[in-house]
C-alpha cells in the first residue's frame, strides 16, 4: 500500500503539469460549493453596496480613494486598490454574480500553492515534500476564511505578489549575467510595487528576501566563494532598490493617502490603540490561539475577542514567551549546524506576523485570515522535518497526512457551507461571541431581507442592547416593525435614528 502510495504521489510530481492539473482538481473538490454561495458579512460593503466598482471609468478614483469609500464611509484607512479593481472587472462582464467573485479568490489560492511548491524547491526541499507542504497549505481549513471570504481577497492577492518577488529574488542569486539580472530587476520592482497596491504586508518581502539570503549563505559551497562579492552587491541593489520603492509608497500613504489622518488601520482611541505595550503584549498572549488554529482548525469563526492584555502575568502569555524563544534558539541553532532550514521556517513566520503583531495599530487583535502567509513558514519547517524521515518512515507520514487532507477537505466543504449562506454564518458566530452588536444587526439584516422580521426584531433589539450608538440599528428595527404594521414602534425607532443621526441619508 505505502509503496502504491508512494509511485503515485511520485508520478503526479514528475512533471509540473501534473502538479498544476491535481491541485485544481483538489481545491475545487474542496471548495467548489462556496461558487454557489452568496455574499456575507462586508461583502455588502465592498461590493453590494459599492458605486465605485459598477464602472471601469472609476479606476482613477478606486486608485486614489479608501476600501470603503464607494460605499461612502468615511472612517476607514484602508487601501486595497488592486481587490477593488478586479471587483470592478468582475461587476462589468457578471454584474453582482457572487459566482465570479468566488472564483478568483479559489484561483489564486490555486496560484499561491503552485508558487509554494517552485519556491520550496528553490529553497532546497525534495519534490516530493514540496508537494505535501502545497497541499497541506492549500487543503488547510484555517485559511477558508481567505479563500471563501470574497473581502478577503486582499490575502491571496499580496500572498501571490510576495512570493512571486520571492522567486525573482532566489534567480538573481544564480549565476545570471548583468543583462539578465536587469530584466530580473525590473520584473521584482513590477510585481513588488503591484503588490503594494494589494495590501501593506507586501512589505514583509524584504525581511524575508533577507532571511532568504542568510539561509542560501549558510548553505553556500566552497566553489560559490568566488562569487561571494557579486552575490551580495546583486542581492544589496535588488533589496535597496524595491525598499526605495516602499519608501515612495509609505510616503503617498502617509502624505495622500491617508484617509483618517491617523497613523493604522483604526481610529477608535483605546487601552489597545495608544499603547504599544499592550499591543505587544496582547499580540504574546494571544500567539499561541494561531497555533491551536493551525492544529487544530475545528473551531473556525471571524468575530474573534478583542480583549487587551497589558500583562504578561498569565500561563498563555508565559507560553507565548516560550514559543519566541524556543523560536529564536531553534532557528539560530539550525545556522550553527549549516542547514538554517530550521532559522528559514522561523524566521519566515514571525517576520510575516509582524504587520499584525500590534506594533501599528490595527482594528482587530487576531484573524484566521491572518496566518495565510506566516504559516508559509510554519509548513516549510514541517517539509523540513519531513525530509530528515527515514524512507519508510516518510511513506507513513505520507498515508497520514493524505487522510488529514481529506478530513480537511470535508471540514472545507462544511465551512463553505457557512460562509456561502449569510443566515448560517452568523448564526454559527454567535455560538462563539454573543457581545458583538454588529453580528446581531447583520443577522437581523439578512432575516430582514428574507422577510423574516420576527425573527430580526429580537437580533435588533439585542444589538441596540449592546451598543446604541448606531442609527442604522433603529432605523432597521423601525422598518421591520413597519413591515409587520406596528406603527407605534417604528415611529419611536425612526425618532431615535434621527435623534443619533440628524442626517436621514447616513442613517440607512
Amino acid at each position: 500500500m505505502l509503496l502504491w502510495l508512494d509511485n503515485l504521489v511520485q508520478k503526479i510530481i514528475s512533471k509540473n503539469s501534473f502538479v498544476l492539473i491535481f491541485i485544481f482538481c483538489a481545491v475545487f473538490f474542496a471548495y467548489g460549493n462556496i461558487l454557489v454561495g452568496d455574499f456575507v458579512f462586508d461583502d455588502n460593503i465592498f461590493i453590494e453596496n459599492n458605486i465605485q466598482i459598477r464602472s471601469l471609468s472609476n479606476t482613477e478614483v478606486i486608485y486614489q480613494s479608501s476600501t470603503t469609500a464607494g460605499s461612502g464611509l468615511t472612517n476607514d484607512n484602508f487601501y486595497r486598490p488592486n481587490q477593488q479593481f478586479i471587483y470592478a472587472i468582475l461587476y462589468s462582464f457578471g454584474g453582482l454574480n457572487s459566482f465570479f467573485f468566488h472564483l478568483v479568490p479559489i484561483l489564486f489560492h490555486i496560484l499561491n500553492g503552485f508558487l509554494i511548491f517552485l519556491l520550496f524547491i528553490r529553497l532546497g526541499i525534495s519534490r516530493q515534500a514540496s508537494f505535501l507542504a502545497m497541499l497541506l497549505f492549500l487543503l488547510h481549513p484555517v485559511l477558508t476564511q481567505a479563500v471563501s471570504y470574497i473581502s478577503g481577497l486582499s490575502e491571496p492577492l499580496v500572498a501571490s505578489t510576495i512570493l512571486g518577488s520571492l522567486l525573482v529574488f532566489i534567480e538573481i542569486l544564480k549565476d545570471v549575467d548583468q543583462k539578465k539580472f536587469h530584466k530580473l530587476l525590473g520584473l521584482g520592482a513590477l510585481i513588488f510595487t503591484i503588490g503594494l497596491m494589494s495590501k501593506e504586508s507586501q512589505v514583509v518581502a524584504l525581511p524575508l528576501m533577507v532571511i532568504i539570503f542568510i539561509f542560501k549563505w549558510s548553505n553556500i559551497n566552497q566553489s560559490e566563494i568566488k562569487n561571494k562579492r557579486e552575490k551580495i552587491l546583486r542581492a544589496c541593489v535588488f533589496i535597496g532598490t524595491l525598499t526605495i520603492l516602499f519608501l515612495i509608497y509609505l510616503y503617498a500613504r502617509i502624505n495622500f493617502l491617508n484617509f483618517t489622518g491617523v497613523i493604522g488601520l483604526t481610529g477608535e482611541l483605546n487601552s489597545y490603540t495608544t499603547s504599544i505595550w499592550v499591543r505587544l503584549s496582547t499580540f504574546i498572549h494571544i500567539l499561541p490561539e494561531y497555533f491551536k488554529m493551525m492544529l487544530f482548525p475545528w473551531h473556525l469563526y471571524y468575530e474573534k475577542p478583542y480583549v487587551a492584555y497589558g500583562s504578561l502575568l498569565s500561563f498563555q502569555s508565559a507560553f507565548g514567551i516560550l514559543i519566541i524563544i524556543s523560536g529564536f534558539f531553534a532557528g539560530f541553532y539550525s545556522i550553527l549546524k549549516k542547514s538554517g532550514k530550521v532559522f528559514l521556517g522561523v524566521a519566515w513566520f514571525f517576520t510575516a506576523l509582524i504587520p499584525v503583531s500590534g506594533i501599528i495599530p490595527i482594528n482587530s487583535m487576531y484573524l484566521e485570515h491572518w496566518l495565510y502567509i506566516p504559516m508559509i513558514g510554519f509548513i516549510f519547517m514541517l517539509a523540513h522535518w519531513f525530509e530528515e524521515r527515514g524512507v519508510r518512515t516518510r511513506g507513513i507520514i505520507t498515508f497520514i497526512l493524505l487522510g488529514i487532507l481529506i478530513l480537511f477537505s470535508f471540514r472545507i466543504i462544511a465551512r463553505n457551507i457557512e460562509w456561502g449562506n449569510p443566515v448560517k454564518f452568523y448564526q454559527r458566530e454567535l455560538k462563539y461571541t454573543q457581545t458583538s452588536a454588529r453580528i446581531y444587526t447583520n443577522l437581523g439584516l439578512e432575516q430582514a431581507k428574507r422577510g423574516d422580521c420576527v425573527s430580526a426584531v429580537p437580533n435588533y433589539k439585542k444589538a441596540i442592547e449592546l451598543n446604541d450608538s448606531y442609527p442604522q440599528s433603529h432605523h432597521n428595527l423601525a422598518r421591520c416593525h413597519e413591515a409587520m404594521g406596528n406603527v407605534e414602534e417604528s415611529v419611536n425607532e425612526y425618532l431615535k435614528a434621527l435623534s443619533i443621526e440628524p442626517n436621514p441619508d447616513r442613517s440607512v
